[in-house]
């Protein structure tokens, strides 16, 4: 039986809530957070659920040093919303903002908001073990002491012409009614250069998307049993149309 047959029939009674979302341009123009917000808290009121997972890309824009100091004010706006502050007992919000970490910022962020009737448990990729999720918990800065998220930004070899920039990858993983999956965020690589883009098909940039995606699929872990684990990718994927062929 497939890994997507075996998933519908252990979650038939769960309902998952996943979204993806650039949050780049509500860092810089703080006058569009309420409007997002509000648009957030409608689409919970549409689609009811028990397991919501919201993926962010460029927490703090793209001038995240003057912006960043808005994070703040992100996350105590996105709990205040009534959806989630009255049914939901338990969350897990991870934001990379230590900027100051050159090396390993990637300016992602995670946000999980699990329903008081929903038993689940998350991975530790320190003890490799799942452990309750309980209570609530958010983590923001460097996360690098974080167990229960993996993080990494891409090699300094995938970036277009070796300039380094916040893009990496996070994942973590759960166990909900005897199923383990993967939620996966990330942000590629875009086109730096029009020019540059349209020399050749595919472009530079469209190869270190590749191999970047290619990397994250490849070094994820396998399961306590050595199993691959199913997943789910969110996230800013860069893709564009081929420039090379479009001006042909």
């Amino acid at each position: 039986m497939s890994d997507e047959k075996i998933f519908s029939l252990n979650q038939s009674n769960v309902r998952f809530l996943f979204i993806t979302a650039n949050t780049g341009s509500i860092f810089e123009k703080p006058e569009l957070l309420s409007t997002w917000l509000l648009e957030f808290g409608n689409l919970l009121r549409r689609h009811p659920s028990d397991f919501i997972a919201l993926h962010c890309q460029e927490v703090g824009g793209k001038d995240y040093e003057k912006y960043m100091h808005t994070l703040d004010q992100f996350i105590n706006d996105l709990l205040q919303i009534p959806e989630l502050s009255s049914d939901f007992n338990r969350h897990r919000l991870y934001f990379d903002s230590d900027y100051g970490s050159q090396e390993t910022f990637t300016a992602l962020g995670c946000a999980y908001f699990i329903r008081q009737n929903l038993s689940v448990q998350q991975w530790n990729f320190t003890n490799s073990t799942f452990q309750s999720v309980v209570n609530r918990h958010i983590f923001a800065g460097s996360l690098r002491n974080v167990q229960t998220l993996r993080k990494e930004k891409y090699p300094r070899e995938f970036f277009p012409e070796a300039k380094w920039s916040r893009k990496g990858t996070t994942q973590t993983r759960w166990l909900i009614n005897g199923f383990i999956f993967d939620l996966l965020n990330v942000h590629l690589f875009h086109d730096a250069s029009n020019l540059l883009a349209a020399e050749r098909s595919p472009s530079i940039y469209s190869k270190c998307r590749r191999n970047a995606l290619e990397y994250t699929l490849q070094n994820l872990p396998l399961d306590p049993s050595g199993k691959h684990v199913p997943y789910v990718i969110f996230g800013d994927f860069n893709f564009r149309l081929d420039a090379h062929r479009l001006v042909e």
